[in-house]
């Protein structure tokens, strides 16, 4: 199947795989070619796919997927290969997300902010998560 993963800059992803994983709103979901088409609301963590035995992650942010005609779409805020993650920046870039979730908390802002934060504090873990994953 096709595997597509765009964001608000544009495609940044699209090659054939066996196989994708990833978070949604339901729980962890299976994804194998042929798969029904069908729509779902993807949460920040890691995006697995494979191909043959190998296998690859990427960070995302939410945003959704949908499946149709053996081609799975996934739309998100933001995502990153493993390739791509900068240890240092994805470290400094949490510690920022997690300040900036507190001090909204001690601002009493309201839930839909706090949420929208804590979302941005699961995609930095997420981020730094598919590194140690595959770092030696």
């Amino acid at each position: 199947m096709k595997l597509e993963v765009s964001t608000p800059e544009g495609l940044i992803f699209e090659e054939e795989v066996d196989a994708v994983t990833v978070l949604t709103r339901d729980g962890e979901l299976g994804i194998l070619p042929g798969h029904i088409p069908m729509a779902s609301i993807i949460l920040p963590g890691v995006l697995r796919f494979r191909r043959g035995s190998n296998e690859e992650s990427m960070a995302v942010d939410r945003g959704f997927l949908y499946m149709q005609k053996n081609t799975l779409c996934v739309i998100v805020d933001a995502a990153v290969r493993v390739v791509d993650v900068d240890d240092a920046e994805a470290e400094n870039a949490r510690k920022r997300a997690e300040q900036a979730l507190e001090e909204a908390k001690e601002k009493h802002m309201d839930a839909a902010e706090i949420a929208q934060l804590e979302a941005k504090v699961r995609y930095q873990i997420a981020k730094q998560r598919v590194k140690r994953t595959v770092s030696p």
